[in-house]
């Protein structure tokens, strides 16, 4: 009878490269999804806070108006000098230059609908 010695009893040791590869490959599928992942949580997180931002806007617009019988402010500044809004208050949308106080905000602001938009597009509904 003749012995099969060797046959199946591979002794391995490490890796080989199709292994390898694959293990790569998965790894950076997982690494791509991960990052996919945090810049949409960072694009909706920037997304929330210029919301929260134009909120706070509305409604010291909309409380300065009332107050001064439907009149609105000369300027987003007056909201501040008058104490509408707190004197460390950012007026920049948080994913980028767009400041709300260069030009006239009333480019931004819908008095019909009582809203003010953000500079970037993308960040309006």
């Amino acid at each position: 009878m003749m012995s099969r010695l060797g046959r199946g009893t591979r002794n391995q040791q490490g890796f080989t490269i199709v292994e390898m590869m694959i293990t790569l490959l998965i790894l950076g599928i997982l690494v791509g999804i991960v990052v996919m992942t945090m810049l949409v949580s960072k694009t909706r997180a920037q997304q929330a806070a210029c919301k929260a931002n134009l909120r706070i806007i509305d409604g010291a617009i909309q409380q300065y108006s009332s107050i001064h019988e439907g009149v609105y402010p000369p300027d987003l500044n007056a909201l501040m000098d008058q104490s509408y809004i707190k004197g460390d208050f950012k007026w920049m949308c948080p994913s980028g230059n767009y400041d709300l106080t260069s030009g006239d905000y009333r480019d931004y602001y819908d008095p019909a609908a009582g809203q003010t938009s953000c500079p970037r597009p993308t960040h309006n509904p």
